[in-house]
């Protein structure tokens, strides 16, 4: 797998008990690979088209606005098939103070040498 050129960007915002973190990609075929939490949550697509993998279950392609439910401890990720696509992950910040940690498993890539 290559790196993608232009780099996902983000941003995170904690408010009234609420976390989001904001995923802005400018390319279409990029990978986000993501994470599974110990509690559910949503991303939501404000913009553009993915594709989105729960674990190894293709859930379908997504094109914003909409919203997708992602159950407690489920790898998930996300293939950009747009342009300029925005995604939100929406938590409930009480589960920040919890004593399970908020990320279970994490994604990981391997890329080619340049």
């Amino acid at each position: 797998m290559k790196r993608a050129p232009n780099q996902p960007t983000s941003s995170l915002c904690l408010y009234a008990g609420v976390f989001a973190k904001t995923w802005m990609v400018q390319d279409s075929n990029t990978l986000l690979p993501q994470h599974s939490h110990s509690f559910p949550h949503i991303s939501y697509i404000v913009s553009g088209t993915v594709r989105v993998w729960c674990g190894d279950e293709r859930l379908g392609d997504f094109t914003g606005p909409c919203a997708i439910k992602i159950r407690a401890r489920q790898m998930h990720e996300f293939l950009t098939l747009t342009d300029h696509v925005t995604i939100l992950c929406i938590h409930n910040a009480d589960h920040l103070e919890a004593d399970e940690p908020a990320v279970a498993e994490e994604h990981h890539l391997s890329f080619e040498e340049n």
